[in-house]
C-alpha cells in the first residue's frame, strides 16, 4: 500500500481539493481502493464526500480509543474510495499531547497503516493534513511513504517550500525514508509572475515539480460550496481534466500498477 501526505503550512493552496480529486480519480478512473484520511480539524475533506453526521474517525485513533481500522473507516458513495473522517476534535490534540504521551499519537496513524498493508485492505492511503505541522500532521508525514506538496504561484507560497522541505527532513531520524514526491502547482493561468514562479521552482530544484500543473477555473470553489468533489461536479472542466492527468504523471512516477476503467 502507497501512501500519501498532502502537506503545506499554508492555507488556502488548494490541498484539500488535491487530496479529494486524486483519491476520486484513483478510485473511479484506476480502480485502485483509496482510503482518505482527514487530518485537518476544518473536516473539508469529511464534509465534500460524507454525509452530515458525527463521525469518531482519526481523533479516536490518535487517542487511542479505537485501535481497529474497519471501527473507524467510512464507506463513501464512489465504489472504493472510503475515508477515515475528521472532526473539530483535532484542534485540541496538540495541546493534549503535550501533556501526555506524544509518541503515542505520533506513532497510531502508521500502525493502523502497517495493519491495513497487513490485511491487505487498500491500494493508496491519501492524507489530507491541515495547515500547520501539528500533531495530526506529523502523524500522517510520519505514517507516509511522500509528501507531495501543492503551492500557488505568490511568493509567500513558492519562498516557503524550502522551509517546509527543511522541516519534513528533520522526521527522517524517526522516518528514515520520508521523501518529497513532488511539488504540484495550483491555480496555474497564463500570466508573467506565474510562469516565472513556477520556474523558479524548477530551477531551484531541491524537490522535483510536477509537469502537471492545475489551471485556475470557477468550477473549484463552485464545487466546494455543492461539497462535492470537482470530479463529480464538472468533470470535463479544465481542473478536473488536470487532476485526471496529474494522477496519471503521479502514478507513472510512482510505478503504481493500475487498471484503466
Amino acid at each position: 500500500m502507497r501512501t500519501y501526505a498532502i502537506v503545506n503550512r499554508k492555507g488556502g493552496v488548494g490541498k484539500t481539493t488535491t487530496a479529494v480529486n486524486l483519491a476520486y480519480v484513483l478510485a473511479t478512473s484506476c480502480r485502485l481502493r483509496v482510503l482518505l484520511v482527514d487530518a485537518d480539524g476544518q473536516a473539508n475533506a469529511t464534509q465534500i464526500l460524507l454525509p452530515r453526521g458525527e463521525y469518531a474517525g482519526l481523533g479516536a485513533l490518535l487517542r487511542g480509543y479505537a485501535m481497529c481500522y474497519d471501527e473507524l473507516t467510512v464507506h463513501t458513495d464512489v465504489a472504493g474510495l472510503d475515508v477515515l473522517p475528521a472532526a473539530s476534535d483535532l484542534w485540541a490534540l496538540d495541546l493534549e499531547a503535550a501533556e501526555g504521551d506524544r509518541g503515542r499519537s505520533y506513532r497510531a496513524l502508521r500502525d493502523m497503516r502497517e495493519a491495513m498493508e497487513e490485511d491487505g485492505a487498500y491500494d493508496v492511503m491519501i492524507i489530507d493534513c491541515p495547515p500547520n505541522l501539528s500533531a495530526a500532521c506529523v502523524s500522517a508525514i510520519l505514517a507516509s511513504d511522500a509528501v507531495i506538496i501543492p503551492v500557488l504561484s505568490d511568493a509567500c507560497s513558492v519562498t516557503g517550500v524550502g522551509d517546509l522541505v527543511d522541516q519534513i527532513a528533520s522526521l527522517r531520524s524517526i522516518r528514515p525514508d520520508i521523501r518529497v514526491a513532488g511539488i504540484l502547482v495550483n491555480q496555474w493561468h497564463r500570466s508573467p509572475v506565474v510562469e516565472d514562479s513556477v520556474a523558479y521552482l524548477r530551477e531551484e530544484g531541491r524537490v522535483p515539480v510536477y509537469s502537471t500543473v492545475i489551471r485556475r477555473t470557477d468550477k473549484v470553489p463552485e464545487s466546494s460550496w455543492a461539497r462535492m468533489a470537482l470530479q463529480a461536479w464538472s468533470p470535463w472542466c479544465s481542473a478536473a481534466r488536470d487532476y485526471r492527468a496529474w494522477a496519471a504523471e503521479l502514478l507513472a512516477k510512482e510505478g503504481i500498477q493500475y487498471e484503466q476503467a
